[in-house]
């Protein structure tokens, strides 16, 4: 069984994602610097009471970001 190449459009999209994911981690970087957040823990210690509280609204505003 021969592997499949992968092809150029392929690379592209990997490429475009990897973008993505380098824009991500320095949004997140800058927030955290700003605020002088130290871990990604501390950010979900913060994060976790947000999301289990009544507001629906922010749940959806970082649901519909994340889609």
């Amino acid at each position: 069984m021969a592997e499949e190449r992968i092809s150029r459009d392929d690379i592209l999209r990997i490429a475009e994602g990897l973008k993505s994911i380098e824009d991500g981690v320095e949004k997140i970087q800058a927030v955290m610097r700003r605020k002088k957040i130290k871990s990604i823990k501390d950010i979900a210690a913060e994060l976790i009471p947000v999301f289990q509280s009544d507001d629906d609204s922010l749940s959806e505003s970082v649901i519909n970001r994340l889609t």
